[in-house]
């Protein structure tokens, strides 16, 4: 007998019962575990919770809806992002809220996570424009935020090829008064509409 064929064959049984386990945790943690972080009293236990159920995909689409009305608008926006991501069904059955949020919610970063999403259900025409518009908003981390959103809608926002380009001319490195922050998210967002 090898030597090495029953380590071999103890690690290999080893791993397979580790990665069962595995695909229902991450860091050690189930949806369900995540889930209930989402009301805990400390904001960063929440929003590491929050970013985490993303990570399970669609076996997170029913908590990732719930959190479409949580109180706190960065659980609201992160939930949204992931559903865009996701896609599939768990998006579908969260169109409804999505559009709700994209168009009545009072935080310019819920209705952009919404917006990204609804583009990414297909409905470009309608909520594009919401974040092409963030694109001028003062705030940096807004801006580039919204410029990553619609890189990450990829090729069907070509609409927003114009305004990008604007917004990297007007940043882009050694333009005077420019934000190479700025400059560098639109250009990234244009690479991504481009690269199919």
């Amino acid at each position: 007998m090898n030597r090495f064929a029953l380590p071999l064959a103890y690690l290999l049984f080893c791993t397979s019962i580790f990665a069962a386990d595995d695909e229902n945790r991450i860091a050690g943690k189930s949806v369900d575990d995540y889930s209930a972080q989402l009301d805990d009293d400390d904001r960063v236990v929440r929003l590491r919770a929050a970013r985490s159920l993303g990570a399970f995909g669609a076996s997170a689409g029913a908590a990732l809806r719930e959190s479409l009305d949580h109180k706190d608008a960065a659980i609201r926006y992160i939930a949204a992002v992931h559903l865009g991501n996701i896609g599939g069904k768990s998006l579908e059955q969260s169109t409804a809220r999505l559009r709700v949020l994209a168009s009545d919610s009072d935080s310019l970063a819920v209705r952009m996570a919404a917006s990204y999403s609804l583009c990414r259900a297909g409905q470009v025409e309608k909520h594009l424009p919401v974040l092409i518009e963030a694109l001028e908003y003062p705030e940096r981390g807004t801006a580039c935020s919204a410029a990553e959103l619609i890189g990450a809608v990829g090729p069907d926002a070509a609409a927003a090829i114009g305004a990008l380009q604007a917004v990297y001319e007007k940043n882009k490195p050694g333009a005077k008064g420019g934000d190479y922050h700025r400059g560098g998210a639109a250009m990234n967002a244009l690479r991504k509409i481009r690269s199919e």
